[in-house]
């Protein structure tokens, strides 16, 4: 029996909150289960270590736990030494271990919108319950995700616990650039009365340079997979972007990176030697989003029985210049403002172009989550466009944690559908 099995029929019962909660949980499946467990990439497995790791920190109670959210610059939690703990990574374990049901439904108990996204509902809900660690702090942006700042002032009135809400203008220029750096700052001055930690320019320059090379090698982790056929698919490339969470600054992220660098560059050769074969490539994907963590076939079925292999992530886009750490507020804050997303829909849709012609594609898939409207919010503009330019689009609705809302026989019906437009239009 897998591992991860094992651990989900000991959740099971009054013991699961207990061993879930247990540092000793964490710290036992990094001895055992990742010695037992069969991974694709060796980085992989690095990446599952640093996140036992990670957990097991925050459990442990040690140290300060800084809840953080997507595209909240995670250099400044490393800048502190603080436990980031990601309630939406958090929330996709639970799917993935079968608690999420338990979850959603005690969520509604207590008074959540149903129509709100089901990361931050199994959040609130997991930590009420005792699954999930208590945070210190709180850090959330304001852009890309509306669902992550409301749960994060839930959060802080419930638990009386002080939250740092960056606000980020959708303009970008000089002046956004110093508003965003001025609260930045304001917030690491905050944290140094908090924490009694004083930032010296030594360290600074210590989690830049992590960020910096880990941006270094992601980078050539994307030129690889650039070739034909790809050497790495979109189930496994999705697994990464738990270090976009939780790795930012970390020093294990450029030593995962670049051991992902060097497999892939060895399946490269190998395959153009004819070693090794990659297997088939009908067609190559780009995907948008994210994809399903609970029991869902959506990503073996489309690479593995279609043979359409998802060549890229749009959560796996360098998008951000490296970091200056000379100018560090500056700096964090252009990485904010540099994201494709924030601002008009021109600015995603050109990204999506980019990577459809550096990577090859044939055709995009958005993975509409329900309750994530920013994301969504642009599909109608997105469809439109790339279809002028004959690229086939694909928005595919359903849920990442909420396996009820995700009726895998309209979705498959949808994906085949697909894959013949896609044949039409490549003949």
């Amino acid at each position: 029996m897998q591992p991860q099995k094992i651990f989900r029929e000991k959740l099971k019962g009054t013991i699961g909150r207990k061993l879930l909660s247990s540092p000793q949980t964490y710290k036992l499946a990094r001895q055992v289960f990742l010695k037992r467990s069969n991974f694709n990439f060796d980085a992989k497995r690095k990446m599952t270590s640093l996140a036992l790791e990670q957990a097991a920190e925050a459990y442990q109670g040690k140290k300060p736990v800084a809840w953080t959210s997507a595209f909240f610059p995670g250099e400044l939690f490393n800048l502190f030494d603080l436990v980031p703990f990601a309630p939406e990574v958090a929330s996709a374990m639970a799917a993935s271990l079968e608690l999420a049901p338990e979850l959603l439904r005690y969520s509604e108990e207590m008074g959540l919108a149903t129509d709100s996204c089901s990361f931050h509902r199994c959040a609130a809900a997991g930590t009420s319950r005792e699954y999930f660690p208590l945070p210190d702090f709180l850090m959330a942006s304001s852009h890309l995700c509306d669902g992550a700042p409301r749960l994060f002032q839930y959060m802080a009135r419930k638990y009386s616990r002080p939250l740092y809400l960056l606000d980020v203008p959708v303009t970008k220029g000089e002046e956004a650039l110093q508003y965003v750096a001025c609260q930045l700052e304001d917030i690491a001055r905050d944290l140094e009365k908090k924490t009694g930690i004083t930032l010296h320019q030594d360290k600074i320059e210590e989690v830049f340079e992590n960020s910096n090379l880990a941006r270094q090698y992601q980078e050539e982790v994307n030129r690889l997979r650039q070739n034909v056929p790809s050497p790495m698919g979109g189930e496994e490339g999705l697994g990464y972007v738990y270090l976009s969470f939780l790795g930012e600054g970390h020093p294990q992220s450029p030593v995962i990176y670049k051991t992902l660098m060097e497999e892939l560059q060895e399946r490269v050769e190998k395959s153009k030697k004819g070693v090794e074969d990659p297997g088939k490539e009908n067609f190559r994907l780009i995907w948008m989003h994210l994809r399903p963590y609970h029991g869902s076939e959506l990503m073996s079925f489309v690479e593995q029985e279609l043979n359409m292999k998802v060549v890229m992530e749009e959560m796996n886009e360098v998008y951000w210049p490296p970091l200056d750490p000379g100018k560090p507020f500056t700096s964090l804050a252009r990485k904010v403002l540099s994201h494709f997303d924030l601002g008009p829909a021109e600015r995603r849709l050109q990204a999506i172009e980019k990577m459809v012609q550096e990577f090859k594609a044939h055709g995009v898939v958005h993975f509409s989550h329900w309750g994530c409207r920013q994301s969504v919010g642009s599909t109608l503009i997105l469809r439109k466009k790339l279809r002028e330019k004959g690229i086939p689009f694909l928005s595919l609705d359903g849920d990442c944690v909420d396996a009820s809302s995700f009726p895998w026989g309209q979705a498959r019906t949808r994906i085949e559908s697909f894959q013949e437009v896609l044949e039409q239009v490549h003949e």
